[in-house]
């Protein structure tokens, strides 16, 4: 009787675990003959290698595993394994396997006379070695030598370098980082051209294995520091999904805190500027954004745009950005609790035109505002899911559409429409995106407090906030510097932008072992051309 569909299927199955178990068995014995230490340890097997790797990646068809007759070697033969798409076959072929079969040399010395690829060692580590395959470097296995060679033949596949899609700036440099840690510890390199920069790289994960390093000057950053930073992420244990965000919640301070205490970039100058202030940047291969320790609060209101324009410009645009803040946190607090709570605050022509647009409404100033809230949220959610195009129409015409519609369908007053607007556009004018989300929480817990205890809830939540955030610390910085504690000699930088002829020392929040950060003289200091000339014999 023929066998069903079904099991035909359960047949095929049922082969397939039969002979992964008869590899795997075969390779535990094999490994078994040679020792206790061949489990952890290469011994000079390469048939037992051939059958560990071939029960460790299974029949995957990526996995290259390829004899060669050495003459070296000869009768043996050497196995040279890799992973095809994640190696590059054209340097396999040319740089390993054409040199291979002409050479006589002594498989200890190949490192130094055969092979010619820049990095190359030798490894007897088994971990290491199945991870340096993962990766996409190539393995050969030769008979008699105790080691096995890891060839770096690894491949990258990589966008292009473009602009920064989130910290957008109108002059300066317009490189942002791409996805392959390699490519990011380059730019750095290329945009420093010092030779202080530091890498301590380690792997994170226990199955997805993520390449992570921390990027320092050597000299200028606090060595403690760099082991703080460094033992943080020893400590973490992960199965994968290693990424810049994930991280950060895991070693930062105050890890359950909405507000951020590492700061993320996507733009080079950025993390150079802070390298240069004595901080430590953490590089997660696989993810554009770079994590910046510590970060005080003031640090996110710091781009690259306010060093490429002159000092006045700048400093009247981080003035608007407080003024910003102030208007999207507080405005629509304000407006509830003078019209619900406080109302004899209120001039009394202002009452009369405010109270007399609720008069016919179904709702409460607090219900209003809490509904334009959620459309604004909506909005914004739905502008951002949908393709380019169409989230730029969706965004502004549902605001106008939608705005225009609950006025005129009696939902809520114009006053609510104007001032949920202004806090929508105000929360846009904090230059790092992290914030957004936090100043959003913290303005709809003073609508609820606002619509309560009026200016009293408004003034009482703003001291409990400020209380915790100068208990809040960044990698042992106080989070509120400069203001809490207070370091006047750092306010240069911060609410406003000195010009560069006064900015010799850097801030102390990084505490570097160098705080002189540029030694010029004045202009005035500098003899006049027409002087020197006239000097001259």
């Amino acid at each position: 009787m023929p066998l069903a569909y079904d099991d035909q299927a359960v047949l095929r199955d049922i082969q397939a675990l039969a002979k992964h178990l008869l590899q795997t068995l075969e390779a535990w014995l094999a490994l078994q003959s040679e020792g206790p230490l061949a489990l952890t340890h290469y011994t000079p097997n390469v048939q037992a290698a051939y059958n560990r790797i071939k029960s460790g990646f299974g029949t995957s068809p990526d996995v290259l595993l390829r004899w060669l007759q050495v003459p070296a070697c000869a009768p043996e033969k050497v196995l040279i394994a890799s992973i095809d798409g994640l190696s590059d076959t054209q340097m396999v072929d040319q740089d390993i396997v054409a040199p291979l079969l002409t050479t006589h040399e002594d498989p200890a010395s190949w490192g130094e006379n055969t092979l010619t690829p820049g990095h190359i060692h030798a490894e007897d580590s088994w971990d290491t070695i199945i991870r340096a395959l993962a990766a996409g470097n190539t393995l050969i296995f030769a008979p008699g030598f105790p080691k096995v060679w890891i060839v770096d033949t690894v491949t990258y596949k990589q966008r292009a370098i473009s602009r920064p899609q989130t910290e957008i700036g109108v002059r300066g440099p317009e490189d942002a980082f791409n996805e392959v840690l390699l490519t990011q510890m380059n730019q750095l390199r290329q945009r420093l051209l010092d030779p202080s920069l530091r890498f301590h790289q380690m792997v994170l994960g226990e199955r997805q294995h993520t390449p992570v390093a921390i990027a320092y000057l050597d000299g200028l950053t606090n060595p403690a520091l760099v082991e703080t930073g460094i033992a943080r992420l020893e400590q973490v244990k992960i199965s994968g999904r290693a990424n810049a965000t994930m991280i950060s919640g895991l070693i930062r301070d105050h890890p359950r805190s909405i507000f951020p205490t590492m700061r993320s970039t996507e733009r080079v100058d950025v993390a150079c500027w802070r390298l240069l202030e004595g901080k430590i940047l953490i590089l997660v291969d696989g993810d554009p954004f770079v994590l910046i320790a510590p970060a005080p609060l003031a640090d996110f209101y710091r781009t690259s745009m306010d060093y490429a324009e002159v000092w006045y410009d700048s400093s009247f645009v981080r003035i608007i950005r407080l003024l910003g803040w102030i208007l999207g946190v507080y405005f629509p607090a304000l407006y509830i609790a003078l019209t619900q709570v406080n109302t004899n605050l209120v001039p009394a022509p202002l009452l009369a035109i405010t109270l007399g647009s609720h008069a016919a409404l179904p709702f409460s100033p607090f219900a209003e505002a809490v509904l334009m809230v959620i459309i604004i949220e909506i909005l914004r959610e739905a502008s951002l899911r949908l393709p380019k195009p169409m989230g730029t129409t969706i965004g502004i015409i549902g605001a106008i559409v939608v705005g225009t519609a609950v006025v005129k369908a009696g939902f809520v007053s114009p006053q609510i429409i104007v001032i949920i607007t202004l806090t929508a556009l105000s929360f846009y004018t904090g230059p790092v995106y992290d914030l957004t989300g936090s100043w959003r929480l913290i303005n709809m817990a003073l609508l609820v407090t606002a619509d309560i205890f009026g200016i009293f809830g408004i003034v009482l939540l703003t001291m409990t906030l400020i209380g915790s955030l100068i208990q809040m610390t960044s990698f042992g910085t106080p989070y509120f510097v400069p203001y809490a504690p207070f370091r006047i000699k750092d306010f240069k930088d911060y609410l406003v932008r000195a010009p560069y002829d006064m900015l010799r020392q850097r801030p102390s929040s990084a505490r570097p072992l160098n705080t002189v950060l540029s030694r010029h003289g004045s202009v005035q200091e500098i003899p006049h051309l027409r002087q020197t000339q006239k000097e001259r014999p």
